[in-house]
């Protein structure tokens, strides 16, 4: 189902209200709404404003502690975004509902780096080590039935610019763990939205389905802490920053000394090294020569700052 196909499909979004769930719904209720006709977000508040929102676009929606089995019922695409805080019984039961609906597509409640990269022997985030015992969980249930996708997208492109995570630019100061040259991938949540949307397509269309590999990344775009410092000096026209580079090293030994820690430094630490360089990606499979949209990027964000 190419988005030039009359063909409609339904999707079920797990999360749909939250603050990546809300971009993705959105997506799917306008730009891809003529491809998926029945859109229903699962919301821990259907009675919030945001899902009553939604639901005067057309959305159906459900309850995340009700009946999921009506949720599920004949979908064709479900997008799970709930986050990796959950308890472990709540994440299986919901995996569980998920896929016994049968749905043809199921999206992984992944986004963000690609953990398989990440290099924290015996102290991994319990986060990141939850994640990736709910993703072969879910494939074994699946049993090659389902199309299973795990997507990232590096880091958010809306969190990026702020001194959490290095970048002062009110002071004009910028902070990585390691080398100030090392590349990662940023991504708007809008465009995340798109891809999901676009990837639902291929993947139900029997002509491209067997192009969408199980395991997808994207970037929006791909920079460094260098090449933020220097847009940023050009584009509100002062001189470039100051750039204080830590020791990652020793950063990340007081992690595996300490067994686990700031969830922050660990994310600092898999950009330091160079983990979110998603150069190898599949922005061409999803959206090829920016067809369907602009990727949105880190100049675009200095630029409205």
């Amino acid at each position: 189902m190419s988005s030039s196909s009359k063909s409609t499909a339904s999707v079920a979004i797990i999360g749909g209200t939250g603050s990546l769930g809300h971009e993705i719904t959105t997506v799917f209720l306008t730009e891809y709404r003529q491809y998926f006709p029945t859109v229903r977000v699962v919301s821990r508040d259907p009675s919030s404003s945001k899902a009553q929102e939604f639901a005067k676009q057309g959305a159906e929606l459900f309850a995340l502690d009700g009946a999921l089995e009506k949720a599920f019922a004949g979908v064709d695409v479900i997008v799970n975004i709930l986050p990796g805080s959950l308890s472990k019984d709540v994440k299986q039961k919901i995996t569980e509902a998920a896929i016994k609906s049968g749905p043809k597509v199921y999206f992984l409640s992944e986004f963000g780096i690609d953990h398989r990269l990440s290099d924290f022997p015996g102290f991994l985030h319990e986060e990141w080590a939850g994640k990736v015992e709910i993703a072969a969980e879910t494939r074994a249930l699946a049993q090659g039935k389902t199309k299973v996708i795990a997507l990232y997208n590096g880091a958010f492109l809306e969190l990026l610019l702020a001194p959490f995570l290095g970048f002062d630019l009110q002071n004009n100061v910028f902070t990585p763990y390691g080398p100030a040259s090392q590349r990662f991938a940023v991504t708007s949540k809008a465009d995340i939205g798109r891809s999901v949307a676009r990837l639902a397509l291929l993947s139900i269309d029997p002509s491209t389905a067997a192009q969408v590999p199980d395991e997808v990344r994207i970037a929006g775009s791909i920079v460094s802490f260098e090449e933020v410092r220097d847009t940023f000096a050009r584009v509100k026209g002062l001189p470039k920053g100051e750039i204080k580079e830590q020791d990652l090293a020793k950063i990340k030994e007081g992690l595996r000394q300490n067994k686990g820690g700031n969830f922050l430094d660990y994310l600092r630490i898999v950009l330091g090294e160079n983990k979110l360089n998603f150069t190898e990606n599949s922005n061409e499979l999803i959206n090829p020569g920016e067809k369907f949209w602009k990727w949105k990027t880190v100049e675009d964000k200095i630029r409205a700052a």
